[in-house]
């Protein structure tokens, strides 16, 4: 033991050493590396709650207690290659976490309460069974790196979670992503990685500088896996000569080319008839009793996407002009999709980027 750091990996330990129970408040980091402690104990949250650091990669862990929340010091949580399925929604707990690894488990979902990690900056979700991330990610406000690579059955990240304050970094490769997000922080993203994702039909354009350098990276769409599309609105392209895939969200998806300014989402026409009343300008959450169940849940979700057409930025919850394109100058048929919030807007941004896209022709499947 050196200044409060305890080395014990590669220790064939077959149980939670209880040894640790003389060294007390001296420890502030533990390694418990590669051994076999299939569970923890009770005394090790209530005798070592100044730890900092853990590290309990690489063992035969199946749950974690709820009585974690008891670490209230704890700043990086490492549990990867572990055979865990659950996290307890006392995770939510640990307010000064900053880092938290959890790759290599058995994870099929993400607990809600991670939402209140409110220091956390690093997340490592990969080589899971996650089916879906919880919209509450996206409260992290601190969040910068999130990995997610190799959880083949999910299919959708949250659109908010793209829209995070500080995320930089965000990788979801060899997942089964059906769709990506139309609006994303292009403040701080620096990186986004979701190559390999063999059920992806197109990609927004807001990703394009994400994409461009590694176009001959881009997957050819093979659809072998589960693609669930019937939760889906879909678009047959031409061009493309495949299926597309949109958010079920977009109820109306219009051709600019066959259809004339875009008419006031259902959405909007509620806001507007509750608009004059005054509880609801003085609390926004009161919305949840004058709008129906559906569209509460799309608002507390966010917009699908902000209209394409810089000037304008109009969210776009419900209905949309879509716009389907590939670069002029690149071989490959690689399709991105732009929304608007109406055709004016998607005819203003046709023109004046004619030169460097080809607009793409579709029809509804």
């Amino acid at each position: 033991m050196n200044c409060g750091v305890l080395h014990w990996s590669y220790r064939d330990f077959r149980l939670m050493p209880e040894e640790l129970r003389a060294c007390g408040k001296q420890v502030l980091e533990v390694y418990l590396k590669e051994n076999f402690i299939p569970s923890i104990p009770q005394w090790f949250f209530e005798e070592m709650i100044h730890l900092r650091f853990i590290s309990l990669a690489g063992n035969l862990l199946a749950e974690i207690p709820e009585q974690i929340a008891l670490l209230v010091n704890l700043e990086s949580l490492d549990l990867s290659q572990n055979a865990i399925t659950m996290l307890p929604n006392s995770l939510g707990c640990l307010r000064n976490l900053t880092t938290l690894k959890i790759n290599e488990n058995k994870l099929t979902c993400l607990p809600q309460a991670v939402g209140k990690l409110s220091s956390l900056e690093i997340l490592d979700a990969s080589n899971n069974c996650l089916v879906e991330i919880p919209t509450e990610l996206a409260l992290c406000s601190n969040l910068k790196e999130i990995t997610l690579n190799d959880n083949h059955h999910l299919i959708r990240i949250p659109t908010k979670v793209f829209t995070m304050p500080q995320l930089v970094f965000l990788s979801a490769e060899r997942c089964n992503l059906l769709s990506l997000p139309f609006i994303v922080n292009s403040f701080s993203l620096e990186s986004v990685k979701v190559f390999k994702n063999h059920s992806l039909t197109h990609y927004p354009l807001v990703l394009e500088k994400f994409m461009q350098p590694n176009y001959d990276a881009l997957n050819t769409v093979e659809q072998k896996r589960t693609s669930n599309s019937s939760s889906y609105r879909r678009v047959y392209c031409d061009s493309l000569l495949r299926h597309l895939i949109f958010p079920a969200e977009l109820t109306t998806i219009l051709d600019r080319r066959k259809s004339g300014q875009m008419p006031s989402s259902l959405l909007e026409i509620c806001l507007r008839s509750c608009h004059g009343h005054t509880k609801i300008n003085t609390n926004v959450h009161l919305l949840e009793h004058f709008l129906p169940l559906g569209l509460w849940l799309r608002l507390q979700h966010g917009p699908v996407a902000n209209c394409g057409s810089l000037p304008c930025g109009k969210t776009i919850f419900s209905g949309c002009v879509l716009g389907l394109v590939k670069r002029r100058k690149h071989a490959r048929p690689v399709g991105f999709s732009i929304l608007f919030c109406s055709k004016l807007c998607a005819d203003l941004w046709f023109q004046y980027n004619c030169d460097i896209y080809e607009e793409l022709s579709w029809t509804t499947a």
